[in-house]
């Protein structure tokens, strides 16, 4: 003591317990109080009220789900873009019709091959008929068939398909008119039959080839 009366020996207190609140826990002490409650404690910390980050639901409100502001899903990066169209209206390949077309094609070509080889054979030997000798135009026919078969797989005009398809019928009908004219009755009973096994192909061949599917997707081509 050194005779004044409040004097206090300043080193045996603490720091921030004398003259105010009590020393806080693990030795942090009270910020000061100055613009504080009336209590003097700190409030609780923490962002203002309405600010939120921006990233994500969960991180206080403001800028929606995660995105940040005025960016939502699909936009950035890729991400929602809309993928191509397809190739043509009706879908992306080629379509069922345009396919049996070229394979009737196929087909019809390669059978006419083989009847025409087999009459020029006879033909040759002697044995023909002007039925018969009608009926080897179908050799370019067949060649157009299978021509236009090809055109159409490697989406072509399927004109020539057609075309070829429509010939073979002409063929078919020019043989049966020229047999009425110069056989008998039986031997045109006989090529009757075989017209009607040999039609459908040609038939159908040039059907499936004019079909708006067909067209449409040979018009389309890139």
């Amino acid at each position: 003591m050194t005779g004044q009366r409040y004097e206090q020996d300043w080193e045996a207190v603490p720091p921030g317990t004398a003259g105010g609140p009590a020393a806080q826990p693990y030795g942090y002490a009270l910020p000061p109080t100055h613009g504080l409650p009336a209590s003097g404690h700190a409030l609780p910390y923490g962002p203002p009220p309405g600010y939120g980050s921006g990233y994500g639901p969960g991180y206080g409100p403001g800028y929606g789900p995660g995105y940040g502001p005025g960016y939502g899903p699909g936009y950035g990066f890729g991400w929602g873009v809309p993928t191509a169209p397809p190739a043509w209206p009706a879908g992306p390949g080629r379509p069922g019709v345009a396919t049996a077309a070229a394979v009737l094609g196929f087909v019809t070509g390669g059978l006419t091959v083989v009847v025409s080889l087999f009459l020029l054979a006879l033909t040759v030997g002697g044995e023909g008929d002007p039925a018969t000798t009608t009926l080897l135009l179908g050799l370019p026919c067949a060649a157009g068939l299978i021509t236009g078969g090809v055109r159409l797989l490697g989406r072509r005009s399927p004109l020539v398909l057609f075309a070829s398809a429509l010939a073979a019928v002409v063929v078919l009908f020019l043989a049966l008119a020229a047999a009425a004219g110069t056989l008998g009755a039986d031997d045109v009973g006989g090529l009757l039959f075989f017209l009607a096994l040999a039609l459908p192909l040609p038939v159908l061949t040039a059907v499936f080839s004019r079909l708006p599917a067909t067209v449409g997707w040979t018009s389309s081509r890139p």
